[in-house]
């Protein structure tokens, strides 16, 4: 995931459609290997998320 694609908000509603299939996964009986590869992305997400506010809040810190 590259970090320079994504704004605050856009990656909060990726994270938010990946947990919306991750729902999905699980109602459907989904493999093992199915979860975990959506697990990985939805955890890659999240930290890439806490990158993007520490960054902003660190930019707003800066300028004040």
């Amino acid at each position: 995931m590259n970090q320079a694609q994504y704004t605050v908000e856009s990656l909060s509603q990726e994270i938010s459609s990946i947990v919306a299939e991750r729902q999905e996964l699980r109602a459907a009986g989904a493999a093992t290997e199915a979860l975990e590869a959506n697990r990985r992305r939805l955890a890659d997400a999240q930290a890439q998320f806490s990158l993007l506010l520490i960054e902003r809040h660190l930019t707003h810190s800066q300028a004040a």
